[in-house]
């Protein structure tokens, strides 16, 4: 009786399995079907050599585009974009790009090959290239460039090597420099543990002290992923439950295999894909280096939870820039993702507050 039990269960969790994956990608992409003027559409690009996908998306291709550069770096946000975007699709196109060794454009090409090519300075050529073949396709003279968490610091530096390109720079969970990220984040994670007085997570925390390490090395990205736990764990990073992986397993923009090789279930596997940029990441990237002087408007997007991206170490270096405009907004009971987890307000900030401000400068 007990081996069939535990059979029949098997059974109800492949068929339900099964369901999820056949049944519900198919629902979302019928209920949010694009017509013309509108655009909807999957595509690789030949962009700095390989084949790169980029997935776009909006009720008018008129509109102002959003060129969203996702973070990790490896974290493609494509499998997501259906439990945050689709309310933004009426005030802009948005593409959802997957980066060099990422998603998609991880298995339109030789993996290994890649991997030799996976430096900052190449990806920033990428965002450029990127841009351009957006610009070319949709006559625009200039595009918003919105990055989050990694994204966020190859999007700064895109956007002042580059100001000409860019009508607007949005910076989600903004990072300044990765090395103070880790250190604030840490020691928050750890008063916080020491608050509740749970002597193992105290003590797991103090394991991998001093952290972050002065320098990137074999253990670094373990500590991190130590760290990344315990801080999810204490509601100071991406808080995502059962729930919130059942809605991304329906996603219909992803296959399974494409999901395997994510964030969700590798991570990683994922960050060794990412070469070079990664250690550039975690040991040299300072946005600081580019200068506080912005051509385009700037406005940063924090989670109020987010100790990943603190919300005062950004707030410190948005204080010193000079921009043509710009706003910086704390979102409450948000984390490192707070288009998903305060999306109500994420949605009001970007639709209400930062899209008015762009409407005639594409």
């Amino acid at each position: 009786m007990l081996l069939i039990t535990l059979c029949s269960l098997i059974a109800v969790f492949i068929l339900a399995f099964a369901g999820l994956r056949l049944i519900a990608p198919a629902i979302i992409r019928t209920r949010h079907k694009i017509k013309a003027p509108g655009i909807d559409r999957m595509e690789m690009v030949e962009i700095g050599g390989i084949k790169q996908a980029l997935y776009i998306r909006g009720q008018n291709a008129d509109n102002p585009i959003i060129l969203w550069v996702h973070g990790g770096p490896g974290n493609s946000m494509m499998p997501l974009l259906h439990l945050y975007q689709y309310a933004w699709e009426n005030d802009f196109t948005v593409v959802n790009w997957d980066q060099r060794n990422v998603g998609k454009t991880y298995f339109a090409n030789d993996p290994a090959a890649v991997l030799q090519t996976m430096r900052a300075e190449r990806v920033l050529e990428d965002v450029h290239e990127v841009t351009a073949y957006l610009k070319q396709q949709f006559n625009k003279k200039k595009i918003i460039l919105a990055g989050h968490s990694w994204g966020t610091v190859l999007g700064t530096m895109a956007v002042q090597t580059y100001p000409e390109d860019y009508s607007a720079y949005i910076g989600i969970s903004q990072v300044v420099k990765m090395a103070d990220n880790e250190r604030v984040g840490y020691e928050k994670t750890l008063e916080v543990a020491k608050a509740a007085g749970n002597q193992k997570d105290i003590k797991a925390l103090e394991a991998v002290a001093p952290y972050p390490p002065s320098e990137y090395g074999p253990n670094y990205m373990t500590d991190l992923m130590t760290v990344r736990t315990y801080q999810s764990k204490y509601g100071l990073s991406v808080n995502m439950d059962l729930g919130d992986v059942i809605r991304i397993l329906a996603t219909p923009y992803y296959s399974f295999n494409e999901l395997k090789n994510s964030f969700l279930f590798n991570q990683l596997h994922v960050f060794h894909d990412q070469g070079d940029v990664v250690p550039f990441l975690m040991e040299k990237a300072d946005i600081r280096n580019y200068g506080a002087d912005y051509q385009v408007p700037v406005y940063y997007i924090m989670g109020a939870n987010d100790y990943n991206s603190p919300y005062l170490l950004a707030k410190s270096f948005f204080d010193e820039i000079a921009a043509p405009d710009k706003q910086i907004f704390s979102i409450p009971d948000a984390d490192h993702m707070p288009f998903l987890s305060n999306k109500a307000e994420f949605d009001r900030i970007l639709l209400e507050e930062i899209a008015p401000k762009l409407a005639n400068r594409s």
